[in-house]
């Protein structure tokens, strides 16, 4: 448990949506105070609560561990939840043969494993839920990234928790949504190539602190086309408020642009100067095909 929660990158913080009588959190806070002996009983609860959320055979079985213990100095209380996925392979037994398992868990190189770890922050005396307590979720699907690659079941269904929505996942979720709506949109490319580079100015070049959907269709689209963007963006749930322009989870998609064209024909470049510098044409080729016209106001430096 210590070395998946060291991964910084598969742990998040989370918050609590469902506290009422027979959630996992009040289950767990129940469940800390029971003697040994009633707490094996009580954790059944635990086992029940993830049957019914793994609503799908796509889900794989497991096992489920429920622990608790004490963590800090001041020592605080806290209680986990693992579940954890059965997989195959082979153990070494005392005649030196080896026999196929097909029900072994937590093997060290494997990941096949979700915690849901509690955290009380010591308070007495204890707040009402859902105050007082802090959720962290590992798992492995997880990335710095990818966030919403976290199975929904377990953290949502089965925990009740809710993926916090702070700024920098705001502007990243802005940033793809802006990207798929410009790419399904019916515009000529060389008009998408204006509004990507619009895209990329508003979040890399704009000296404002804030984004808003309304201002960057505004400013950067015709008004049929914002009013529609803006639709699409509140059927997204993106806030039609201003979102602090917290960069840092964007930072390395901004720094390059490209284009891509057939048999892996890539123009790429830094975003301003590619907005700067650059001029895409769509142009009539042979037969009616449809063609790219390149300017670059510059000289060609070297070649490869």
């Amino acid at each position: 448990m210590i070395a998946a929660f060291k991964a910084s990158a598969q742990c998040m913080e989370m918050t609590i949506r469902e506290f009422g009588a027979g959630s996992v959190v009040a289950n767990g806070v129940e469940l800390i105070t029971k003697s040994d002996d009633d707490f094996v009983g009580h954790s059944q609860l635990f086992a029940d609560a993830l049957a019914n959320a793994q609503g799908s055979r796509a889900i794989p079985g497991g096992l489920i561990v429920v622990f608790d213990g004490t963590v800090g100095h001041p020592a605080t209380r806290f209680f986990g939840l693992m579940k954890a996925e059965l997989h195959e392979g082979f153990i070494k037994t005392n005649d030196l043969q080896a026999r196929f398992e097909n029900n072994l868990f937590l093997s060290p190189k494997t990941k096949l494993y979700k915690i849901g770890l509690f955290i009380s922050d010591g308070a007495e005396p204890r707040p009402a839920l859902p105050e007082g307590w802090r959720p962290v979720v590992y798992d492995s699907a997880m990335t710095s990234l990818q966030r919403d690659a976290a199975a929904t079941y377990f953290y949502s269904t089965f925990l009740g928790l809710n993926i916090p929505e702070n700024a920098a996942q705001q502007v990243r979720k802005f940033f793809e949504e802006t990207k798929a709506f410009i790419k399904a949109s019916n515009l000529a490319e060389d008009e998408k190539v204006d509004l990507f580079n619009g895209l990329y100015s508003y979040l890399k070049l704009d000296r404002g602190n804030t984004i808003q959907t309304s201002r960057f269709a505004n400013t950067y689209m015709r008004p049929e086309m914002a009013d529609e963007y803006e639709r699409h963006m509140r059927q997204k749930r993106f806030p039609a408020g201003a979102v602090t322009k917290d960069l840092s989870e964007v930072t390395g998609l901004l720094r390059w642009r490209k284009l891509k064209f057939p048999r892996s024909i890539t123009l790429s470049g830094p975003p301003d100067a590619v907005r700067d510098l650059v001029t895409v044409d769509r142009i009539e080729g042979e037969r009616g095909a449809g063609w790219t016209q390149i300017t670059i106001r510059g000289e060609m430096q070297g070649q490869e």
